[in-house]
């Protein structure tokens, strides 16, 4: 009941959705991989399913390549400064430098790269604060990029230093989709709409279909030739419109993603003064929606302040939530569909940059009635993150569907819901003797030749972590003692050595 009445009090939700009892988890216990400077994307290092190797994606314009066994990699996979090639200039600005990566299609064929950063071409032409989306080639086995062989794919001129959007995937069409900001120019900050934002021409850049800017795009690029238009976007053939528009009417949709099992669209757009919000499109769309920036902030009219229409304008919001308790920008997320946490398949996670405590973390899903339900989730890691410091700035996903969450300072992977454990690999789990064991016992691990464990962690049902064990001198860790631990059910994290997989076990208590 806490977690309803916290967030009835704290959000809005659009179209008539309503909050209900818990449906989604409460917590999900997660692990810090990395820790690398200002990361804003983890991706998988291909397309092969059986590669567990990341990228992970530097807003300074390194790319980092990191391996379960052995981390992060001493020669990162790309670095956008490197043989003085002077095409980033990070400086103070957060939204300039490198926003997002995507592996062609063809990768494992062509070894080609997508990236999109603020910054020079690689000749050193061009304005320092335009956007620009770039091709590279890799060496032979696709293990680097080689920086001398690239292509300009697309230059978007920006007015200004904010709000350049800056995301790259490829959909399930394998076009490629690229969100981008309005340019800039947040207005004076007046609450209630009217402030003056995105102030580029009598409409603003969202709106006008003649921009590029304040819109989700959608090419079809060709590696390092030029890029066609897909003959079924929306605006092709009509005049005065630049045809590379999917949809627009978006303020600065800094990250958007595909639902890997159905290919519905889910974008979270950073709001100007009162609201942040997401939006859904779903597999089918043909495109062309309005998003209704700078007509509408979330479900309010903006400008024009008074007669405005968002029904018959604009597609509302799915969600929505206003500038409270130190929230302040949305960090739009993904669609869980991996194997490792049944109870999240199917919802959509996402956060906010300025978030704490209790209000860092959402996650949102439609039922059946068309509705769309949202709760707080509690995402545990050990020791916690660093108050004030450790904003969030993007979650990611492998090609097995596990998320990972990129924060100021680390990179975690999400393991996790401590009340519904995983299925291990091959339909073994995890056995223990005694269990049911008592407060104060002595419990055997019974691994079945497994192989040698390198760390045991047993967490509480809240998530909270009671033993982390290393192994012995001896190499026996086999065994671990309940003392104190009240009575409930835990689980049982398992790490073995040369082994990627995490073991898990359930164990239950009965406390004296």
């Amino acid at each position: 009941m806490q977690i309803i009445l916290f967030a009835i009090l704290r959000f809005s939700v659009i179209n008539n959705s309503t909050l209900s009892a818990q449906t989604a988890p409460e917590t999900i216990n997660a692990i810090r991989i990395a820790e690398v400077d200002q990361p804003i994307q983890a991706l998988s290092a291909s397309h092969d399913v059986n590669n567990n190797d990341l990228l992970i994606v530097g807003h300074d314009g390194v790319v980092h390549y990191w391996e379960p066994i052995s981390g992060l990699r001493a020669t990162p996979f790309l670095d956008l400064g490197v043989n003085g090639m002077n095409i980033l200039d990070f400086g103070e600005n957060p939204e300039q430098g490198l926003n997002g990566m995507t592996l062609d299609p063809g990768f494992e064929e062509n070894g080609l790269v997508y990236v999109i950063y603020n910054g020079y071409r690689p000749d050193g032409t061009g304005e320092i604060i335009d956007e620009r989306i770039l091709c590279f080639g890799t060496v032979e086995d696709h293990s680097i990029v080689d920086t001398s062989v690239w292509y300009e794919v697309l230059e978007l001129v920006q007015p200004d230093q904010g709000h350049n959007g800056g995301q790259i995937l490829f959909g399930p069409d394998n076009f490629l989709y690229i969100s981008t900001g309005d340019g800039g120019s947040t207005g004076t900050g007046a609450s209630g709409g009217g402030s003056n934002g995105d102030d580029h021409g009598p409409i603003g850049n969202a709106q006008s279909l003649e921009s590029l800017l304040g819109k989700i795009l959608r090419i079809e690029p060709h590696g390092l030739e030029p890029y066609t238009i897909p003959k079924s976007n929306p605006f092709v053939g009509v005049a005065d419109v630049r045809e590379e528009i999917w949809a627009y009417g978006l303020r600065n949709p800094w990250r958007f993603c595909f639902d890997s099992e159905n290919g519905d669209m889910y974008i979270g757009d950073v709001g100007e003064v009162d609201w942040e919000e997401i939006h859904y499109e779903a597999a089918e769309s043909e495109g062309g929606l309005n998003y209704g920036w700078r007509l509408m902030e979330g479900p309010d009219c903006y400008e024009p302040l008074v007669d405005c229409d968002p029904d018959n304008e604009t597609e509302q919001p799915i969600f929505a939530f206003p500038h409270e308790n130190g929230l302040c920008s949305v960090i739009g997320g993904v669609v869980y569909r991996g194997e490792n946490i049944p109870s999240l398949e199917g919802y959509y996670i996402f956060s906010d940059y300025c978030g704490f405590g209790d209000t860092q973390f959402f996650t949102l899903k439609e039922n059946e009635n068309g509705e769309w339900i949202s709760q707080a989730l509690i995402i545990d890691v050990d020791g916690g993150f660093i108050p004030w410091t450790e904003s969030k700035s993007a979650f990611g996903e492998d090609n097995k569907g596990e998320i990972y969450l990129c924060t100021r300072f680390f990179v975690y992977k999400l393991l996790f819901d401590p009340l519904f454990l995983p299925v291990q690999p091959g339909g073994t789990e995890v056995r223990f003797s005694p269990n049911p064991s008592g407060s104060n016992s002595l419990v055997k691990i019974e691994l079945e030749g497994a192989g040698e464990i390198s760390r045991l962690r047993v967490f509480d049902s809240a998530g909270r972590l009671m033993r982390d064990m290393y192994p012995t001198e001896s190499g026996d860790n086999t065994t671990f003692y309940t003392n104190d631990f009240p009575t409930g059910v835990y689980s049982v994290h398992i790490d073995i050595v040369g082994l990627d997989d995490i073991l898990f076990g359930k164990l239950v208590v009965f406390g004296e």
